[in-house]
């Protein structure tokens, strides 16, 4: 064990005896493994939480899907196995979790909640991981209060229901970060084999793991720097990370091996070959991400600046107690951010999904801070100031009850807006899908509605001289993609009924055309 470790439960450094050894003998990259080894897992209140987190991502787990899960289903689920390990045809290939949808819709039926089966799982299982974490580098308190407000946070419960693989890959973030630390603080080989293996399964799952993995190695760098003094005759186990990196690049390089000339095609100089859309616009994400956290309105920025100081307020006590701490929640997530700008891509706040638990733990060291020092300011106990933290995490779980009303509404309205248009269009007027949603229309619902590619097809349809009815959806990529459909549609349509979701942007907007019989018209 080091010399030294830090407690934040004692509030300074607990110093420990030290006995003569060789220099370098005891070094250790991790500078101790906070409350792991002191306190008792607490497992009645894990199994509680594991109970709440399955009850609130089984609710509405059957409701209808959305765009990036039909695609999935159409062009990866349903296909064999070899085909799903051998095709590549876009980034919306998620393999791992298109090879496991894959047996779930063969147990159990090509069901939306059989689909969603596996990201539910992930979900679940990310509860236990953050707590597993969390004690490692804090006390038991905040290990539980972050994992219970994963149990019923609202964008932890709507991934969970989404059949992609973004909680898959918030599970193995957690994992890894678990086995990272492990090796680093004088595990045993085990710990960076089974890094390099989870690591790898995480970038199978998603390829910006790949960007965890580099900050990962960032930290162990800066490890390895900030002991370089005594790195005199130190012990094998202190390369150990520096293994599990390597191996888990290699793993990750056999297992897209299939397809890894189609992977470098598909995101490697992509964007350069692409329409530039407003989602590549960090101010777009910044904002998108405000409206996820409900900072769409004045009450909701609010509440969102003063979660994001209390955040801060966590990051900072957490560098002063462990600055590599720090680095292992903040350095995957810079990569990937910097990565993203780099190659010009959208930069969706979904690839940042994996912080989420390493946010919520951040938050509630923040929280337990204002609490110490409001009880400091009244003169109160230290112990009457945690017992003050807790009760703002609870306020702050009770807070996000609310919200959950919405979380099972559709994430995209497809039948809402069949139904609508089918139920006021008359025979023989044409219905129209603009774009890439012709996609779900045609090959999912089977409704043989014709696509439009081009300005100048929607407009034979209008010389027609009949009432015309177009269903879309995503302006900002019409606009962007099919910019002379986005003019017709501006000047001869009128928006007539807009079916929103839960999907920020994913309102699906059914319009009708103004020329022609203009005598009819569909309720608003």
């Amino acid at each position: 064990m080091p010399s030294a470790t830090l407690s934040f439960r004692k509030g300074e450094e607990e110093v420990r005896p030290r006995t003569q050894r060789s220099p370098g003998q005891d070094v250790q990259l991790w500078p101790g493994l906070g409350n792991d080894a002191r306190e008792p897992i607490a497992w009645a209140w894990v199994i509680a939480l594991l109970f709440v987190a399955a009850i609130l991502r089984a609710i509405a787990l059957n409701q209808q899907l959305w765009f990036d899960e039909i695609i999935m289903l159409l062009d990866s689920a349903r296909g064999s196995v070899w085909q799903t390990i051998t095709k590549y045809d876009w980034q919306n290939q998620h393999t791992l979790y298109s090879l496991l949808a894959h047996g779930s819709i063969r147990l159990f039926g090509e069901q939306p909640w059989a689909l969603r089966l596996p990201a539910m799982l992930f979900g679940i299982a990310s509860i236990p991981a953050l707590y597993w974490f969390a004690r490692l580098v804090t006390t038991n308190r905040e290990a539980l209060l972050a994992s219970g407000l994963m149990a019923v946070n609202y964008q932890h419960i709507w991934f969970s229901q989404n059949a992609r693989g973004y909680t898959g890959m918030a599970f193995w973030s957690l994992a890894a970060s678990i086995l990272f630390i492990r090796s680093a603080g004088g595990g045993r080989a085990r710990h960076w084999v089974l890094y390099g293996i989870v690591a790898a399964l995480g970038v199978y799952t998603h390829l910006t793991m790949a960007f965890v993995v580099v900050g990962h190695a960032l930290v162990y760098v800066w490890l390895v720097a900030s002991r370089a003094k005594a790195l005199h005759g130190v012990r094998k186990d202190f390369f150990q990370p520096a293994y599990g990196i390597v191996s888990s690049g290699v793993l990750s390089f056999l297992l897209y091996a299939p397809v890894i000339s189609r992977v470098f095609a598909r995101t490697i100089g992509v964007a350069g070959k692409t329409v530039r859309t407003d989602w590549a616009s960090p101010i777009w994400a910044f904002w998108e991400t405000m409206h996820g956290l409900g900072g769409h309105n004045a009450g909701g920025l609010a509440v969102a600046l003063v979660g994001g100081l209390v955040l801060l307020t966590g990051t900072v006590s957490y560098w002063r107690q462990n600055r590599f701490v720090v680095g292992l929640i903040a350095l995957p997530a810079l990569a990937t951010g910097a990565a993203v700008l780099a190659t010009s891509h959208n930069l969706w706040p979904r690839f940042f999904f994996f912080e989420i638990g390493f946010g919520l733990l951040l938050l509630v060291r923040g929280a337990m801070v204002w609490g110490i020092e409001a009880a400091r300011l009244f003169g109160l106990r230290p112990e009457f100031g945690k017992t003050l933290g807790t009760a703002i995490v609870v306020l702050m779980m009770l807070g996000s009850l609310p919200l959950l009303r919405t979380v099972y509404k559709p994430k995209q309205d497809y039948l809402g807006a069949i139904g609508f248009v089918e139920s006021y269009a008359q025979t023989g007027d044409p219905i129209l899908a603009a774009g890439d949603l012709s996609t779900p229309f045609q090959r999912y619902y089977a409704r043989p509605w014709p696509t439009l590619q081009t300005g100048a097809q929607l407009e034979a349809f209008l010389h027609e001289g009949r009432v015309t009815w177009l269903v879309y959806s995503m302006p900002i990529n019409l606009r962007a993609i099919y910019p002379d459909i986005w003019e017709v549609v501006q000047s001869r349509f009128q928006t007539v009924r807009v079916f929103s979701g839960t999907l920020g942007g994913g309102e699906i907007y059914v319009s009708r055309s103004v020329a022609g019989d203009t005598t009819r018209s569909a309720a608003q």
